[in-house]
């Protein structure tokens, strides 16, 4: 079965469009999104396009009076509003769209109807009112056992530079903060779960809760094994990835890959990655951000090349660096690579050679 990326998103994309509607004084939009039951069904379409893109359906399922908040005539241009809407709202997402969004009147006999989540169920705590992310990074909260907080802590700062920032529990929390109070917020606001997975880690109830949470609002969950013990319970499904050489923060770059393979956001992360890239503040921070680089991304869209050529002509921390430009020509067999292009590095620029066609004439 896929884990789809976007399924989690929903609830907070229609949280935001509740507000941007109530913002804007549109009542009965707000109000009819107050009063629904969400379902989501999933790839409702597929296109081979691009490696697979999926196209899910969402369902809100609302009583007759709230059904009465739209006027028949405008149901269908409202629906069409919201399908857009949500689109817009859950860009970050790659490779999945809403394809349609359907209203329709509770039933007690619909399976889908019954299926369905009420929307004030929804915790509405945002990510940025928290006080526990930084912006423009992935959420990660780390579950794990008491004794194993200096493990999750240094591998919460090694995956830092990767653009992910971590939650780990009495970390995270500042001082005279009620901690469970900001564990929760952790929880709501979170986008995936690492759990470092000891023998010992399902003999807690706070471990086996936050998972529970996590399931509950269909929260992406890693596993990293670090024992003998395999998942256990809702759980036991996932393959979890063996860790045979501590410490923990030396396989930052694999749970990286990981995670960017479990939340689908490749782009978003790996325009975080680049943008560290290009501005290195030093020859030191360039080699290393380059090798991070080179771990995490193995192709670059021509969007993603063209800001690393513009970067490397504005930052003279990288067009000067020799250490980018020595080792067998690291950065460029990478960029070659990455892209497919041939390229040379001429007067503080990455310029692409490309073939003359008339070379490609044969007589």
């Amino acid at each position: 079965m896929i884990d789809y990326a976007l399924l989690p998103k929903i609830m907070p994309a229609l949280r935001r469009l509740r507000a941007h509607y109530d913002k804007k004084g549109e009542n009965e939009l707000r109000d009819f999104i107050d009063a629904s039951s969400v379902h989501v069904e999933p790839e409702t379409d597929y296109d081979n396009w691009n490696g697979g893109t999926y196209g899910h359906d969402v369902h809100l399922f609302v009583s007759d009076e709230a059904m009465a908040l739209i006027d028949l005539d405008e149901q269908q241009e409202i629906s069409n509003r919201f399908r857009e809407d949500l689109n817009k709202a859950t860009t970050d997402v790659e490779n999945e769209y809403v394809r349609a969004v359907h209203f329709s009147l509770t039933d007690a006999l619909d399976i889908q109807s019954q299926a369905a989540v009420p929307f004030t169920r929804e915790p509405r705590a945002h990510p940025n009112a928290v006080g526990l992310w930084k912006e423009n990074c992935l959420r990660l909260f780390i579950s794990h056992r008491d004794k194993d907080k200096a493990a999750a802590h240094g591998l919460a700062n090694a995956l830092e530079p990767f653009g992910v920032c971590s939650f780990v529990a009495h970390d995270t929390i500042k001082p005279m903060k009620e901690w469970q109070l900001e564990i929760l917020n952790g929880l709501m606001t979170m986008e995936v779960m690492l759990i470092i997975l000891t023998d010992d880690f399902h003999e807690s109830n706070w471990t086996n809760q936050e998972i529970g949470f996590a399931l509950g609002k269909g929260i992406p969950i890693i596993a990293l094994k670090v024992g003998k013990t395999d998942p256990k319970g809702f759980i036991s499904s996932k393959q979890a990835m063996k860790i045979t050489t501590p410490p923990l923060e030396d396989s930052a770059p694999e749970v990286h890959k990981l995670l960017v393979n479990e939340i689908g956001q490749e782009g978003r992360l790996k325009s975080i990655m680049i943008e560290a890239f290009v501005s290195s503040p030093n020859f030191v921070e360039s080699m290393e951000r380059l090798k991070r680089l080179i771990e995490t991304t193995d192709r670059l869209s021509d969007k993603e090349f063209q800001a690393i050529a513009d970067g490397y002509e504005r930052n003279d921390q990288l067009h000067n660096c020799a250490g980018i430009h020595t080792r067998g020509y690291w950065f460029k067999r990478y960029l070659e690579d990455a892209t497919g292009k041939k390229l040379e590095f001429r007067d503080k620029k990455i310029i692409e050679i490309k073939p003359d066609l008339d070379d490609k004439i044969t007589f």
